[in-house]
């Protein structure tokens, strides 16, 4: 049986609850997929993120990025696509993809994973996220449950 991993990284600094936000959303589409499925909040991880990755078939990432773009995009990255974005993925100290770069050195990628991030404006402590983070945070989940065959489930 194939463990599938959904965790979405964040702090609770305004924009950068993106990951989480798209977390809840899920959650309230009562997402199912075939196998183990495992959804969980992380606050900015960092070297732990390898040790969740091992026994996952397929793992899902869901992380702010700070980048030039309009906030609220959605961003999807192959690991092909991992060395171009490598300093705007993640606003934390030892971000997602350093995260993954040791766990590649450590051979312990899953199979499959699928990284998104969700640009941000403010992430600033004790703000609240905008709404066009809410709004692509629904968007995400969405998309995520379609792809996992639970699209008549997807929150709205």
């Amino acid at each position: 049986m194939s463990t599938l991993r959904i965790l979405g990284i964040g702090s609770p600094s305004g924009d950068d609850q993106a990951g989480w936000l798209t977390i809840d959303a899920l959650l309230a589409g009562d997402v199912h997929a075939g196998g183990s499925l495992i959804i969980d909040k992380l606050d900015r991880p960092g070297a732990q993120l390898v040790s969740l990755l091992g026994d996952a078939g397929q793992v899902i990432l869901i992380d702010a990025m700070q980048a030039a773009g309009r906030v609220g995009r959605i961003r999807h990255f192959g690991q092909q696509d991992w060395p171009a974005y490598r300093h705007g993925l993640s606003s934390h100290g030892l971000g997602v993809l350093d995260a993954l770069a040791l766990a590649r050195a450590l051979g312990s990628l899953p199979p499959r994973i699928d990284l998104y991030g969700i640009e941000i404006g403010s992430a600033n402590p004790g703000e609240s996220p905008g709404s066009e983070i809410h709004a692509a945070a629904r968007q995400l989940a969405r998309r995520i449950a379609a792809e996992l065959g639970n699209a008549e489930q997807a929150p709205r």
